[in-house]
């Protein structure tokens, strides 16, 4: 059985390599990284195999493991799969395995899971992520795209909604009239591409975001704690939690985490973020509509007072 405290269980092996680089050294870092290239599959192969991928020896590998908390390599194999039995739930999957019996007090165990929900979330976010992830947002010589999955989307486009009023070249990535991949056709290495990938991962995400990286793109991810394989080669990556009180992931952990962004762009943006969002005021000036005995008027300035009339 792992050392690892009983409130740790909720930290992947991911979040361990991480917490633990400063102490690792170069050959563990290499195994590391092959870990991290190969999504934490490569640590399913022997010590030998695995060794031999990263160029170092067999009792490297189980000093990186004995470092990340684990009493033996076969304690770290079994936490992978684990992990990756996670990774490939769904909600009939998770429903299988749920308990049927209502919850005494509904609003209550709905309050606290989702409260843990964002506790975890927030505090599993190291400050150099949450930087480079603001930093890049707020740097107005690139070109921001967001995108996402089949509910994730609904978060891209929260946050696309809300940094279009803030600064100038922000796009959203969706299906349209052009196939997703073709919408990368403006990305290269002053761009950047924000997506969302919780599980299960889509595998067009994963092919818009590696064909974004291969033009140059600074990658941002927003992912689940078992990790989409988009975090293979993105640059910046925020884990939320996806725990919530019925068989379908919560993503009210990522709109907060979402929320929070937007909060901290708006700050640092300042003034010419106002400037753009009155300008934006403007432009809908005169376009406002107001019933009238169930029809509608548009409202328009009026020319020689300035006013409005119907």
């Amino acid at each position: 059985m792992a050392r690892t405290a009983v409130k740790d269980r909720g930290v992947t092996v991911a979040d361990r390599i991480r917490q633990a680089t400063q102490d690792l050294t170069p050959a563990e870092q290499k195994v590391s990284r092959i870990l991290f290239s190969s999504a934490m599959l490569a640590g399913l192969e022997t010590v030998a195999s695995l060794a031999d991928r990263a160029g170092v020896s067999g009792p490297t590998v189980i000093r990186l493991t004995t470092k990340l908390g684990f009493d033996s390599y076969p304690d770290f194999q079994k936490a992978l799969r684990d992990e990756l039995e996670e990774r490939s739930n769904s909600p009939l999957s998770l429903y299988a395995r749920t308990s049927r019996s209502r919850p005494a007090d509904l609003l209550a165990k709905s309050r606290d899971v989702f409260t843990e929900g964002m506790r975890q979330s927030f505090d599993r976010i190291s400050p150099a992520e949450i930087e480079g992830v603001i930093g890049a947002l707020c740097d107005l010589k690139r070109n921001i795209h967001f995108a996402g999955g089949r509910f994730t989307q609904l978060v891209a486009q929260i946050m696309f909604l809300h940094l279009y009023q803030m600064r100038p070249g922000v796009r959203m990535i969706q299906p349209g009239l052009q196939a997703r991949d073709d919408q990368l056709l403006e990305l290269g290495p002053k761009s950047v591409l924000m997506i969302f990938d919780l599980r299960r991962y889509q595998a067009d995400s994963v092919s818009l975001a590696r064909a974004a990286k291969e033009r140059g793109a600074t990658i941002l991810l927003v992912t689940d704690p078992w990790e989409s394989p988009i975090a293979e080669f993105a640059d910046h990556i925020l884990i939320a939690e996806v725990t919530s009180p019925s068989p379908y992931d919560s993503m009210v952990p990522a709109f907060a985490l979402a929320e929070a962004l937007i909060a901290e762009v708006i700050n640092r943006l300042g003034s010419g973020a106002v400037k753009r969002m009155r300008d934006l005021e403007g432009l809908r000036e005169g376009f406002e509509w107001t019933g009238d005995g169930g029809t509608g008027r548009r409202k328009t300035k009026n020319k020689q007072g300035g006013g409005k009339h119907g």
